[in-house]
């Protein structure tokens, strides 16, 4: 599958906007990723290389899907664990199997997962929930990120890996 992506030509790629509108929205996202974890510093880092290839073989793998802003904050602590190109892209595509629907134009399965929460928020803790209706955040649209990523953005990386770990995403 790498080979596929790597012998498109550039005449091509530039007949195929879709190809090249994930190739950009990889290398812009993988310059942003996890910059400040060793495993990612500097401009020549052989991590964020892995980080792009396995991004782009991974719209190869499932060209329906392709590629969205944030799957590189999913991969990029399955390739710190792993650190290995081909065991960290099957254990990506199995995490995607898993969270795909978050990625999906629709949004129905975030929607869903939101109301789960809300549903959830409102068994364990009324009050707070009426609060947020006053506020005008009783969607819970300020969640959306933390679902959509697994809270990779939330916490400090060793923290996600912990917590990772304990949800058996990594473990």
């Amino acid at each position: 599958m790498k080979l596929q992506w790597k012998s498109v030509s550039a005449e091509q790629e530039r007949r195929n906007s879709l190809l090249h509108g994930y190739r950009s929205l990889i290398e812009r996202d993988v310059s942003r990723t996890d910059r400040t974890n060793k495993f990612y510093e500097g401009p020549e880092n052989p991590g964020l290389s892995l980080l792009h290839d396995i991004l782009l073989t991974y719209c190869m793998y499932h060209f329906d899907l392709g590629y969205v802003q944030g799957m590189s904050d999913l991969l990029s602590p399955i390739l710190f664990v792993v650190q290995n190109e081909v065991d960290a892209f099957w254990c990506f595509c199995g995490f995607m199997e898993l969270v795909h629907g978050n990625f999906e134009e629709s949004q129905e399965t975030m929607k869903r997962q939101l109301g789960q929460l809300l549903l959830l928020l409102r068994v364990l803790d009324q009050p707070l929930c009426d609060f947020l209706d006053s506020q005008d955040s009783g969607s819970l649209c300020f969640c959306f990120r933390w679902l959509l990523i697994w809270f990779k953005r939330e916490f400090p990386f060793p923290d996600v890996l912990r917590l990772w770990e304990v949800g058996g995403q990594l473990g």
